[in-house]
């Protein structure tokens, strides 16, 4: 064995430059990666046995199994306890174990490098995508602070597909940082409430309870410690880290599993209207789940051809070689890491069939409810029912939980117990953007179409649409009952509509990668442009349109140039060109529909010439066959700001692929809107 360091001429005393400078714990960083170093020529001759044990390892954590060896022989792990053993054995030389320190295994990965550069080629790409993550970061940060808000948003979205570069190697670093201790849970099953009890939850919030009510009177004196928990003092626990429990295991999660820490302000709100959920925004991610639940073979390849350019290294690392081999690895890895959060729960969980939901009066979801239960009462309710997941339900002997089931817990404590956003469609987004920090990008996948694209097709899709006016309809009459029985007959009726709300189709199926990311702003990928369709009947084809311009000889009308010529043709054209790039709208050429008018109506028509197309796939507003205008009218219903609804419904109208749309100018001619290129003939 001592021959074995020898054989590649190799110090590891080379790298103790570092071992006599800096601080105490810098000098224990240095030390273990040294040590970590002299690991490397073990870890290059048993690389072979290492290498053909790894994918029985990887099954064993997707699967919870326990087949693979942690020490196979003749593999690293065996001849460096083996060269451990001889050293004690003889007295001649002390040779330490390893300790799985981050800076111990940096050191065996940067040893690796010295003993044969061409095994550490993936490992190379995955540091340099970290550093330059890094650096790329710090630059959006200081372009934000600039006021450089556009610029800041793309240097971090070029960041984060780094970042998902390096995961990989991150998350084998802190995974042999993990203790691996399992959480025993006490388990009771009544035949109609399973409880759950991790072994880690003392079910006592007497100590929080008095902390915070002596902290917000300024007082040491006596507090009533049973009283409920008001909707002031849940803010307090959830404003401040210190206390905030959730908060706590999620930053250590988050730093375990991406190696960065949880930020409470993930999601990047619209930069012009400041809104961190809409229409204009998730329209496009609800379309996408229901393209994806159709399952077509168009769809699957083009969502897998993106996720191979946006993560090629992601995708070479797992193996992956078809979207339904990706959906496959990306829940399974969801369902390991779910149980990994699951574990770490602080309180009890308690399954129901639908009774013990946390409702409000009227028969909402109500959030303060569940904030209240989790800080002070120690538990959470969750609801066990629905149809089987296709992926997430293998149950877990220990608990009697599938991995669906698990989820629900865990996105409900993480997803709104930290932040404590409520259960609407925009504390939903929210959600997202908080539970999803704490998932590897490849977990992430899956996990963002169990919640953000759920959520996209129930509150962001017609999918609801007669069910969300009769609701509307029926808050109107609220304030005019002018008995209790009267308001109490409207609440039962709202209560009993809620109950009939149609929910997105149970399947595993991912979105376009840029809808996972949390600086998606919306929009419809380019490259989904032949699946996603108009459904049938809802357009109009062969639309005849009619464009004035001032250029001549056009085959086509782009509208990339909106704009260009809009602010000198009069105040209506400015105020347009000014709310088109003020809310980001969707370009769009302008035409006249079906003819000419037949007097001068606008002053464009002063233009020399005049071209003449047709146009498919014409979405008309006025009737509405979708539902786009109707969803967009409810979504900003008692708003002042009518650009708010113009941006959801132009943006909807986009993506659900409609060519643009129509809609009367006057009493006699129709106005059309076209986002795509058209094709004309000069007729002036």
């Amino acid at each position: 064995m001592a021959s074995l360091l020898d054989q590649y001429d190799y110090d590891p005393e080379s790298f103790d430059f570092a071992m006599t400078q800096g601080t105490p714990q810098q000098r224990v960083a240095a030390q273990d990666f040294a040590r970590g170093v002299g690991y490397a020529p073990f870890d290059l001759a048993g690389a072979a046995v290492d290498i053909a044990n790894l994918p029985i390892q990887g099954m064993d954590y997707l699967l919870g199994t326990n087949i693979a060896s942690d020490r196979p022989f003749l593999g690293s792990e065996s001849l460096i306890q083996g060269y451990s053993d001889i050293g004690k054995a003889t007295g001649l030389f002390d040779y330490a174990t390893p300790t799985y320190s981050t800076d111990e295994t940096m050191g065996r990965i940067m040893g690796g490098f010295v003993l044969d550069p061409a095994l550490a080629i993936n490992v190379t790409k995955s540091i340099n995508a970290a550093r330059q993550a890094k650096s790329i970061r710090n630059e959006a940060k200081k372009l934000e602070e600039s006021g450089n808000i556009a610029e800041a948003k793309e240097a971090a979205g070029v960041a984060s597909v780094l970042e998902t570069e390096a995961a990989p190697l991150s998350g084998i670093i802190k995974r042999l940082e993990a203790s691996g201790q399992k959480a025993e849970f006490t388990v009771k099953d009544d035949g109609t409430y399973l409880t759950v009890k991790p072994s880690t939850s003392t079910g006592d919030s007497t100590p929080l309870v008095k902390d915070v009510r002596q902290a917000m009177s300024g007082t040491q004196e006596s507090v009533d410690e049973t009283a409920k928990l008001t909707k002031d003092e849940i803010e307090y626990i959830t404003n401040n880290p210190e206390i905030n429990e959730a908060y706590q295991i999620a930053n250590q999660i988050s730093l375990n599993v991406t190696g960065k820490p949880y930020e409470y302000d993930a999601l990047i709100p619209d930069p012009t209207t400041g809104r961190v959920s809409s229409i204009a925004k998730q329209a496009a991610i609800g379309r996408a789940f229901m393209l994806a639940a159709e399952g077509s073979p168009e769809y699957k390849s083009s969502v897998f051809s993106a996720y191979g350019n946006k993560y090629p290294q992601l995708l070479d690392t797992i193996g992956a070689t078809s979207y339904d081999e990706l959906v496959d690895l990306s829940y399974r890895q969801m369902a390991a890491e779910t149980d990994q959060q699951f574990n770490r729960l602080p309180i009890q969980t308690t399954y129901h069939g639908g009774d013990l939901d946390y409702t409000t009066s009227l028969g909402g979801t109500n959030s303060l409810a569940m904030l209240r239960d989790v800080r002070q009462n120690q538990n959470l309710n969750v609801f066990r029912g629905g149809d089987p997941h296709e992926f997430l339900y293998q149950v877990d002997p220990q608990t009697g939980l599938n991995p669906n089931e698990k989820f629900r817990a865990v996105h409900d404590y993480f997803g709104h117990g930290i932040l404590g956003n409520k259960f609407d469609a925009t504390g939903e987004e929210i959600a997202y953007g908080s539970h999803s920090q704490m998932f590897s990008p490849l977990a992430r996948f899956g996990m963002a179409s169990e919640t953000r694209g759920q959520n996209s097709v129930v509150n962001y899709s017609p999918l609801n649409i007669d069910l969300e006016y009769k609701l509307a309809r029926l808050k109107e009459q609220l304030p005019l009952a002018k008995t209790d029985a009267d308001k109490q007959y409207i609440i039962d009726q709202m209560a009993e509509i809620n109950m009939q709300r149609d929910y997105a189709p149970q399947k595993a199926v991912l979105l376009p990668p840029e809808m996972t990311e949390l600086s998606y702003q919306g929009g419809m990928p380019d490259y989904l442009a032949n699946v996603n369709k108009p459904d049938s009947g809802t357009a109009l084809s062969g639309v005849p349109v009619v464009h004035y311009s001032k250029a001549g000889g056009l085959l086509e009308i782009d509208p990339s140039y909106v704009g260009s010529e809009m602010g000198g043709v009069g105040g209506i054209a400015r105020q347009e060109a000014q709310r088109i790039k003020s809310y980001n709208l969707p370009d769009r050429s302008y035409f006249f529909s079906p003819d000419q008018p037949s007097s001068r109506i606008d002053p464009v028509m002063d233009r020399p010439y005049v071209y003449q197309g047709l146009l498919d796939d014409v979405y008309d507003p006025i009737t509405d066959p979708a539902g786009l205008r109707g969803m967009s009218l409810l979504q900003n219903e008692g708003l002042s700001n009518r650009n708010l609804f113009i941006q959801d419904l132009e943006q909807s109208i986009k993506d659900y692929g409609y060519s643009g749309y129509i809609a009367p100018f006057n009493s006699d001619i129709n106005a059309v809107q076209a986002f795509y290129p058209v094709n004309v003939k000069g007729i002036r």
